[in-house]
Parts: C-alpha cells; sequence; structure tokens
C-alpha cells in the first residue's frame, strides 16, 4: 500500500506525499530494528540472569565441598601425627587393627576442582559478557584463576598410596574395601572410614604393619604429605570465604 502511494505520488511529482512516505519507511524500519534490539537485550538480560545464577550455584557447591573437605583434613593431619609416632616405634594406644585401617586409609587423598562447568560454558561460546556486571565478572573469573594457580596443591598425588597399599595383601583389601569403606565418597570424604570388624588373621595384620616400619622412606613420605596438607588447609580456609562471599553476592544480584 504504501509502495503504490509512493508510485503514485512520483509519478504526479508530489514531493510532500514523497517525503512523507518515504519518513514513514524509514521509521517504520527503525523502529522494526529497535524493537529487534530490545528483544535481543531483553534475551540476553534474561539469559545473563540465568547463566549468573547457575555460576552462583557452582560455587555455592564448592564451598559445600571445602568445608566438609576441611573437616575430613584437619582428621587427616590428626592421624598424620599419629602415623607418623606409629612408624617410629612408638605406642601410640591404638589397636593394631585400627591403625592398620588408619594407615591404609590416610594412604589416599580427597582432591578439589571448582565447578567450573557453566563459566567453562560460557567461555567456550564466547558468552561471558552476558554476565553483564564487569564487577561480578573480574570477581568471578578472579576466583576460578585463583582456584586453578592452585591445582598443583589440591591436585597433589601423595607418595603414600603406593608405598603403603603395596604392602597390604589382596584379601586383606578386598575384605576392607568389601566390609571398611562400603559407603566410601571420596569426592567428600563422607562415609568412607567406618568401623568393622578385624580382618581374620591377625598375625597377618600384625606382620604387615611391622613391614611398614621397615619400608625405606615412608616416614619422609608421610611428612611430606603432612606438609602439603597443611598448605590445602590454609589454602581451603581462604578459598572458602570466598566462595561463600562471592555465591552469596552473585545471588543477591540475580534476584
Amino acid at each position: 500500500m504504501i509502495l503504490r502511494r509512493l508510485t503514485d505520488a512520483l509519478r504526479k511529482q508530489d514531493w510532500f506525499t514523497v517525503a512523507i512516505e518515504t519518513l514513514i519507511v524509514v521509521l517504520g524500519v527503525f523502529l522494526g530494528l529497535q524493537v529487534n534490539n530490545w528483544n535481543a537485550a531483553r534475551q540476553d538480560r534474561i539469559s545473563g540472569s540465568f547463566y549468573l545464577s547457575s555460576i552462583g550455584d557452582d560455587i555455592a557447591s564448592d564451598a559445600e565441598f571445602l568445608e566438609a573437605n576441611l573437616i575430613n583434613l584437619q582428621r587427616e593431619s590428626e592421624h598424620a601425627v599419629l602415623i607418623d609416632r606409629f612408624l617410629q616405634g612408638e605406642d601410640v594406644g591404638v589397636s593394631d587393627w585400627d591403625m592398620f585401617q588408619i594407615i591404609y586409609y590416610r594412604a589416599g587423598w580427597t582432591p578439589f576442582s571448582a565447578n567450573r562447568v557453566t563459566y567453562d560454558e560460557l567461555l567456550s561460546a564466547g558468552q561471558f559478557r552476558l554476565v553483564g556486571n564487569a564487577e561480578l565478572r573480574r570477581e568471578i573469573a578472579d576466583y576460578y584463576a585463583g582456584i586453578d594457580d592452585f591445582a598443583i596443591f589440591y591436585q597433589f598425588q601423595p607418595p603414600l598410596r603406593e608405598l603403603i597399599r603395596s604392602k597390604y595383601s589382596p584379601p586383606v583389601q578386598a575384605y576392607m574395601w568389601e566390609s571398611c569403606f562400603p559407603g566410601a565418597h571420596y569426592r567428600t570424604g563422607h562415609g568412607a572410614f567406618t568401623k568393622c570388624a578385624p580382618f581374620e588373621d591377625a598375625d597377618l595384620v600384625t606382620a604387615t604393619l611391622d613391614s611398614l616400619r621397615q619400608t625405606e622412606g615412608i616416614l619422609d613420605a608421610v611428612r611430606y604429605t603432612q606438609s602439603v596438607r597443611i598448605i590445602v588447609m590454609g589454602a581451603a580456609e581462604t578459598d572458602l570465604e570466598e566462595a561463600r562471599t562471592l555465591s552469596a553476592r552473585i545471588a543477591e544480584t540475580a534476584r
């Protein structure tokens, strides 16, 4: 309709009508583009709020893990002191079977890596800008960078695992995994160390402990692992506080 009127006006050289019709066309195109831009911006805000909330949930899950793991690390630290004294030949007031379990279990390590599912998704898609708050973007990036910088400690592989567990016979290890650690959850350490009846061959338990005491390098490995554990405990306290603060701020902003 507009095109027909514009054609008629041009034919009649009705320049006023031509100007009006042209203005209507231009204004219509402009408004259409503006509406599209408004819709796109609105969708970006909705997506940004969703992703920000999801990142907040991811960081909150980090806080939950770090809180639980700090408790576990403290218990590990207490056991490390006990193991150190035992390996030096002291009477630590613990039964052979209990010490047998403690040493076996503390040969392991519970690693930590930040939950960065949403963050990595946004980065890989080049969409981190959807988080509209520039200060929050910086704080989120700094949080993950800090965890990455400390990965060498959080992902530590203790030299104890092979030194210790190679001394435990296959039947003993099978019994312990079936009876002593049936609910082991090594992501958090929850429910991993439970009381269980002693292995039926008490002489084998005693012989294994004697062998551990005589294993070259085991005491040094226990002490080195403990030194790393102390570092991780300090870092975990700092990162726990940061994760709590940042996730709370994100939750407030994303409302």
